[in-house]
């Protein structure tokens, strides 16, 4: 209990930084990771472009900028047009700081990866341009931090003595020279550049699990028998004897196999989230953590084994490894633990239990329902069984924090977990079909194997002149699974009919109104919720797939090194090189 109220305070910081990162400067975030793909792959064959590039790539942009909005310092896009050659002087220096003292381990990186991770740096580049060694080409780069640095001061003084210079840009000056220092100073003494030097700190870093106290066992009788104290000790006959009780570590073998594969966390996050508004006492705060991941996890044993998935978290699927009929056991076996948490609530927990549990298999009931009879359900109900499917388990935590809570206790967050559950399920339903990360954790579009009615598919079935091709295809769907050809072909086919930006859409729709739906309970609560922010935040980021972000890829590049390269044009005039 103790880990977890430590952990409390860290947490929120976290994701104060973190929504700031991702509300403030989710386009600074995506051209920076674009970007540093990018530069990768390009041959630079003039050293001022790969600075312009460099300044944006390194990130440099977006540290300014966090550093601006903890300072409460903001430009408009004006401002930040007249400051840009300052800027592009302030970011060349940080930049290449950064390549000055990140070059031994970049090469080691390099080195260690046979060549496949490129070294990209400004040392390297001016050792391939000017054909020198690595001594000579340091101090060439040493030289332009300093050209930088000193042409940065001179131009700087000049925006100070223009009546036209704002306080703001001002105080962005202050911003950029903090940041310039505090990177040097990082970098003279972060270990990750010093190998050679010991770390001075020493002692354990690891915490305790929280669920550590928690033994789901303690309501295990002490006894060895259902009769204590009147076991025969001779035991010459067992089918008279009284006999310990078979040991339950099988059953939880198929459960920790799950857990041990890499998961987001997201119910453990919503929750710490929700305990912002609800605080809820630390022992039921455990309890709730464990409820929520034991149901989860049972949840997709189960999900699994109805699907047919072969695949969970990129591994195989835990059905494929334990049997069908032992991981049934196992998610039973977990479901009945989980119930026997709540016993450690309040009375009321039960109730609440029964009826969410009894929701996420309603939903879960029609969503086989269709897929087994090819039945093509309207929006609407997709919708209902999305609320039980998915927003059941969110709906669970929320009422279980709300009943054991010490503050807010009215506070009502059914509508709120049903629309962060609709967001997750299209997310996935788009994804399942669009992304090549999903492919790579569960297959290529499972979704069509399973014969399952995503999002995706009905809008596509619902808005075509003529559906007969989709429909036809359904009805031919059996036990095996679809070949890549045919799926690769009925993918083409929900694409062109619009139905994966009419998802996106909806998607962007649900995020616009869980932002809202969160301004008004922070409004109502008086608590600004960060934790949750960046929850959302981050589902907001995910709605670019992959296609997005490859056609962004042709200008990126080029668009950063017009403006850039015009910032450093303006701040190179009138200097004679």
């Amino acid at each position: 209990m103790a880990t977890l109220q430590h952990c409390a305070p860290q947490k929120h910081y976290q994701s104060v930084l973190a929504s700031a990162r991702i509300l403030l400067n989710m386009p600074l975030s995506m051209m920076w990771h674009v970007t540093g793909r990018q530069m990768r792959d390009k041959h630079f064959t003039s050293i001022k472009d790969y600075l312009a590039i460099r300044a944006l790539d390194c990130g440099a942009n977006w540290v300014a900028r966090m550093m601006g909005w903890a300072s409460g310092v903001v430009l408009s896009p004006e401002e930040e047009e007249q400051a840009g050659p300052v800027t592009y002087l302030a970011y060349v220096v940080l930049a290449v700081t950064n390549d000055i003292w990140s070059w031994e381990k970049e090469k080691r990186v390099t080195k260690q990866s046979g060549g496949s991770i490129p070294l990209v740096n400004a040392v390297q580049m001016v050792m391939q341009m000017h054909d020198t060694d690595e001594e000579s080409a340091k101090k060439v780069v040493y030289n332009i931090i300093r050209e930088h640095e000193e042409r940065y001061c001179c131009l700087r003084d000049d925006y100070l003595k223009r009546p036209d210079t704002s306080l703001s840009i001002k105080k962005w000056f202050q911003i950029l020279e903090l940041s310039i220092a505090g990177n040097a100073l990082w970098s003279i003494r972060v270990l990750r550049y010093h190998q050679d030097v010991q770390n001075p700190y020493r002692g354990s870093f690891d915490f305790p699990s929280v669920f550590s106290s928690l033994k789901i066992t303690q309501f295990a009788p002490d006894m060895v028998s259902g009769e204590a104290g009147i076991a025969d000790p001779e035991r010459k006959n067992p089918a008279l004897a009284a006999i310990p009780q078979l040991d339950d570590t099988i059953l939880w073998k198929p459960y920790e196999y799950l857990t041990s594969t890499p998961s987001k966390g997201f119910r453990n996050h919503l929750i710490d989230a929700l305990q912002e508004w609800y605080k809820v006492p630390q022992a039921s705060l455990a309890v709730i953590s464990g409820v929520a991941s034991l149901l989860h996890e049972a949840s997709l044993m189960l999900d699994d084994i109805q699907d047919d998935s072969p695949l969970r978290r990129g591994k195989p699927a835990v059905h494929t490894i334990f049997g069908v009929g032992q991981t049934i056991n196992s998610a039973c076996f977990q479901i009945n633990n989980a119930l026997r948490l709540c016993l450690q609530l309040s009375p009321s927990a039960l109730l609440i239990f029964s009826d969410q549990i009894a929701q996420l298999f309603t939903g879960q009931a029609h969503d086989l329902q269709w897929a087994r009879h090819k039945s093509i359900p309207t929006e609407e109900d997709y919708f209902r069984m999305v609320d039980g499917k998915n927003g059941a388990l969110l709906i669970l935590i929320s009422r279980l924090m709300q009943n054991e809570a010490t503050q807010n206790r009215t506070l009502d967050l059914t509508h709120f977990m049903n629309l962060i559950g609709r967001s997750h399920q299209l997310r996935d339903d788009y994804q399942n079909l669009a992304s090549q990360d999903y492919t790579t954790q569960r297959g290529f579009c499972q979704d069509l194997d399973e014969g399952k009615f995503s999002f995706p598919l009905i809008r596509a079935i619902q808005s075509s002149t003529d559906a007969t091709v989709l429909l036809e295809w359904l009805q031919q769907q059996g036990e095996n699974n679809t070949s890549p050809e045919m799926k690769t072909f009925i993918l083409g086919m929900i694409e062109r009919s619009g139905s994966l930006e009419a998802t996106r859409s909806v998607l962007r729709d649900l995020s616009v109104e869980m932002m809202r739906q969160l301004e008004k309970i922070e409004s109502l609560t008086g608590v600004k919720n960060w934790l949750l922010g960046s929850i959302l935040a981050k589902l907001q980021g995910e709605l670019s797939s992959r296609r997005d972000q490859a056609s962004k890829k042709e200008n990126t590049l080029e668009s950063v090194l017009r403006v850039w390269g015009r910032y450093r044009d303006e701040a190179w005039k009138n200097v004679l090189n």
